[in-house]
């Protein structure tokens, strides 16, 4: 073979490789996206859906009668349902997403919330213990706006087109309750009473 041949016989494999690599590299796209996730149109909650505020704030109640010192309820203080009102009437805006995207099916890849309160503070990440997993395509997500502890405004990324309105009851209750509860487990206090100490139980036992 001669100098000529094997320079063009190098430069067929290079190519051929290079070409490889190319389809290689688009074929790996949708499996990092789905393994590893990242940010899709799925995860914007830029769709306003006026809908939802009555639905939303009937969960609102739903949430506090669930806080509210009953039979049902009897654990909790009861200054609990007057603590939770004050504390959404703090909250701006409640907006849900997915550890690494709705479109991902990474292990781990639970909901979260950003929470913006009126005076500027927010906090993130805010733990639901609901799954994402875009083996069962995106899930809804939502940015709320509250004022004065009711629903403002609803977007959404559109997801809850997909079905039924009463198929996203859940979702909504599960956004207010969350929120209240990472009130609770930074200010405890505020729903349930003090705890017992050592010299309550000893009391309790002199009683008895």
């Amino acid at each position: 073979m001669n100098t000529t041949n094997k320079k063009s016989t190098r430069t067929g494999i290079i190519a051929g490789l290079i070409v490889s690599f190319i389809i290689l590299g688009i074929a790996a796209v949708p499996l990092y996206r789905s393994f590893f996730g990242t940010h899709s149109v799925h995860d914007e909650t830029t769709k306003e859906n006026k809908k939802i505020i009555p639905m939303l704030d009937e969960q609102i109640e739903r949430v506090l009668n669930d806080y509210t010192q009953s039979t049902m309820h009897p654990g909790y203080s009861a200054e609990s349902r007057d603590n939770a009102v004050k504390f959404l009437s703090t909250v701006k805006c409640i907006q849900s997403y997915a550890r690494y995207g709705v479109e991902s099916t990474q292990a781990h890849n639970h909901l979260r919330l950003k929470i913006t309160f009126t005076n500027g503070k927010t906090v993130d990440d805010v733990y639901t213990g609901q799954t994402v997993s875009g083996f069962m395509g995106p899930a809804l997500l939502m940015k709320v706006y509250l004022k004065d502890g009711k629903t403002e405004s609803v977007y959404t990324n559109g997801m809850e087109k997909n079905g039924s309105p009463d198929w996203i009851v859940n979702d909504l209750y599960l956004l207010i309750d969350r929120a209240i509860g990472y009130d609770l487990s930074v200010n405890e206090h505020h729903y349930f009473p003090p705890r017992k100490t050592q010299k309550d139980f000893e009391k309790e036992w002199d009683d008895q």
